[in-house]
């Protein structure tokens, strides 16, 4: 019994020796077979048909290598071999959707577009949120001269991949003869997207579409886009300034409809962040510190203060200025408040309106220039005819306070000025003096 039971224990060690030695045989196998597989299957590694081939023939249960093989073959142009291989890829994976899609590349090569079609829907199944699949049947349709169809598939695609959007907008604009019905179809109703929208449609001059798309979003969320903001510069890049102007209002809450020309003329409120297109603009001075003055108004709580600093041959040109839209031929008054703390100076600065904020515009019309010696609020006005524009539409004018030396050296100028209370208002026409020499007449 002694031998039986030796006999029976080394039998049993060597039955566990053995299956250690397969598995660990098994195991060493399938590192093999993973290193050759994943070396043959790897994009980035050139691989010959005649290798893949022969792969096959080994690991014959390889999905990878059956799709390699497929996408290679496709490639070189052999559809048949190309469609065997992703065919039995798809049978040994039926959940992986790169295989329906890759049948549908080679379907579609051999021109049976509905099967192609229904591949892509097969791959659309098994992974409904995978961007390159949805495009990749809207263009199939597109090509079947499906464009209703098609547009849902586009707008799907550019929403789970948001830089796909220009592109589609391009290629939709194309397909459909410049329909915008088309473009608002694909772009959908998230914000960033009809941003996108606007965009596009403003550099095809299509303002005004392009305004309405705008004003589809939400305050609050053009208020949070930077893009938003570059959009509305955009606008008054292209000379939509009557459009520029309500959607601005729109955005910052600013009530486009009051008859006050001028936004925020007593400085009540601060300037939104990227949205100062139609508001106060301070900009830097070597010669004068701009800021806003709390508790020192005409009216309201603030008023602007400008400090000089003392150099000499003091110049202001764009320190503080505002884009104002004017009716070209129209006549207008431009009104403030100032008022001086210690100002010594040769000759005050003035508000002059220019035609643009360049260092060297043309001049419309200035105020007289500001006098020292004035501690109470004065009155400053100035009247202008707007110039007019080829086209007849409204156009921009600047507001600014300037300050030119009259001669190459002066005295510095010191102290302190305050602004308030800024208007600019439409006046009855002027009368020309043919029209009063015809008044003239008639009685």
């Amino acid at each position: 019994m002694m031998v039986d039971f030796t006999l029976r224990s080394m039998a049993a060690k060597a039955a566990v020796m053995l299956l250690v030695v397969c598995a660990c045989g098994a195991l060493i196998f399938a590192v093999i077979s993973e290193f050759i597989v994943g070396t043959l299957t790897d994009e980035r590694a050139a691989a010959s048909l005649t290798a893949l081939e022969a792969a096959t023939d080994y690991f014959p249960n390889s999905a990878r290598l059956h799709g390699r093989l497929a996408a290679i073959a496709e490639r070189e142009g052999d559809l048949s071999l190309a469609e065997s291989h992703i065919l039995r890829a798809i049978a040994r994976s039926p959940y992986n959707y790169n295989f329906a899609a890759m049948l549908a590349s080679v379907e579609e090569s051999r021109s049976d577009c509905d099967s192609a079609e229904r591949s892509l829907r097969e791959a659309i199944r098994l992974a409904p949120n995978k961007a390159d699949v949805h495009w990749s049947l809207a263009n199939l349709l597109l090509r079947r001269g499906e464009l209703g169809p098609s547009l849902e598939e586009f707008q799907t695609a550019a929403a789970l991949k948001r830089s796909l959007l220009p592109g589609t907008l391009n290629l939709i604009w194309r397909a459909s003869n410049g329909s915008v019905e088309a473009l608002e179809i694909v772009s959908g109703e998230e914000a960033a997207a009809r941003i996108a929208l606007a965009r596009f449609l403003l550099n095809h001059s299509r303002a005004e579409e392009a305004a309405a798309a705008l004003n589809t979003i939400g305050r609050e969320q053009r208020l949070a886009s930077a893009e938003c903001a570059a959009l509305l510069s955009d606008f008054v890049g292209s000379n939509q300034l009557e459009l520029a102007r309500s959607l601005w209002a729109r955005t910052v809450g600013a009530n486009d409809r009051e008859p006050r020309l001028i936004s925020n003329g007593g400085f009540e409120s601060d300037a939104v962040e990227g949205f100062s297109q139609f508001d106060w603009k301070i900009n830097r001075s070597d010669y004068a510190r701009a800021s806003i003055a709390e508790g020192n108004a005409r009216t309201g709580a603030r008023s602007l203060r400008l400090d000089f600093l003392g150099r000499d041959t003091t110049r202001l040109d764009n320190e503080v200025e505002q884009l104002v839209v004017v009716k070209p031929g129209a006549h207008y008054r431009l009104e403030c408040y100032w008022k001086s703390d210690g100002l010594v100076t040769s000759e005050g600065p003035r508000i002059v309106v220019t035609t643009t904020p360049a260092a060297s515009p043309e001049w419309v019309a200035s105020t007289e220039p500001v006098a020292a010696g004035r501690s109470d609020w004065q009155h400053l006005e100035t009247e202008f005819v707007a110039p007019s524009s080829l086209d007849g539409r409204p156009l921009g004018l600047y507001i600014s306070i300037k300050r030119r030396p009259k001669f190459s050296y002066d005295e510095p100028t010191r102290g302190r000025i305050y602004f308030d209370d800024f208007t600019l208002t439409e006046q009855p026409p002027v009368a020309t003096e043919r029209q009063t020499a015809k008044g003239h007449d008639r009685s």
